[in-house]
């Protein structure tokens, strides 16, 4: 089977499109031909092997994973012993973040336990670009006791792969809705149902005036106590951590601001491709409540041009690979 395969951390131009032995499903295990899969910074972070203290899980000089990729979906095309609930010719989505990665392939074979069923109706295409962005945002968004529906929530860094989930699945929450990023990107928040943009390159929302009832920092770029003035009485600030600086501040600063006053802070405990988050994720994509924003299509052998762009920060929602 033709595969992205790399023998060391870098840049996107360390992967190589090859053929590779197609896996054989053990005990416990699916194998998927996978018909889609996309991008995740996730994905940038785990090939150049940042933050270095992940290494001790990912491979301390080298990768144990030659396959990457996260996000995928696809057809069930054959299951090993003792599995139960699987059956080819399912279509099923997995974010593959705990389970090896291995999603830039023609075909990858997990345990069983890593595959949901596809809502019904939903394209390959739309349905990879959902399972590790989606569920951040959904799980982000409840962290720190959540929201009420008419509180106001703001989404710092609304523009990326995990924002355009967060904003949707607030407003399906029945939240007001403040996202924020750079000029170019405005616009599409708003098409996605923002009730406020900030242009953060001409106005800091921490300096506004304006408060809010909860925040999602999805775009850390501040020392964490500057969040606490933009916070109302009793309101919750949740940071998705990019760096071991940020996730130090948030618990540490933020939990001693938590003990202090009435407001939370802090992170929050992911739980990636967790069934119970993924069975939620289904039915918001399914009602139309969410729906997967893709602004390019690639064929497997352009995943390094994909991440490339990525990287760029231009992409207006997720970069999508077809296999």
């Amino acid at each position: 089977m033709k595969a992205m395969v790399r023998d060391g951390y870098g840049s996107p131009e360390v992967l190589r499109f090859e053929d590779v032995e197609k896996p054989t499903p053990g005990p416990g295990e699916v194998l998927v031909r996978v018909r889609a899969a996309s991008l995740n910074t996730a994905d940038l972070e785990h090939l150049r092997g940042t933050p270095f203290v992940a290494r001790v899980g990912m491979g301390l000089t080298r990768p144990r994973a030659r396959v990457p990729g996260f996000d995928m979906a696809g057809e069930v095309e054959s299951v090993g012993q003792e599995v139960s609930g699987r059956a080819p010719g399912d279509r099923v989505w997995a974010d593959l973040f705990s389970f090896g990665s291995g999603a830039f392939a023609e075909y990858v074979c997990s345990s069983a336990d890593a595959f949901s069923p596809i809502p019904t109706g939903v394209s390959f295409e739309a349905a990879a670009a959902v399972p590790h962005s989606g569920i951040l945002a959904l799980q982000g968004l409840s962290g720190m006791g959540g929201f009420r529906a008419g509180q106001h929530v703001l989404i710092n860094g609304a523009g990326g792969c995990v924002g355009p989930f967060a904003v949707q699945i607030a407003k399906a929450r029945g939240a007001e809705v403040s996202a924020v990023d750079h000029t170019d990107k405005l616009g599409m928040l708003r098409s996605l149902g923002a009730d406020h943009v900030i242009d953060y390159t001409r106005e800091s929302f921490t300096h506004s005036g304006r408060r809010y009832d909860f925040i999602l920092d999805i775009a850390p770029d501040r020392w964490v106590l500057g969040y606490r003035g933009a916070l109302r009485p009793g309101g919750r600030y949740v940071q998705i951590a990019r760096g071991l600086g940020g996730f130090f501040q948030a618990a540490a600063l933020g939990g001693l601001v938590s003990l202090v006053s009435d407001v939370r802070m802090g992170v929050f405990g992911w739980q990636p491709n967790a069934p119970g988050s993924m069975a939620e994720m289904s039915a918001l994509v399914a009602s139309g409540d969410v729906r997967p924003l893709i602004d390019r299509v690639y064929p497997l052998e352009s995943v390094p041009d994909a991440l490339g762009f990525l990287e760029s920060g231009r992409a207006l929602g997720k970069l999508v690979v077809t296999v």
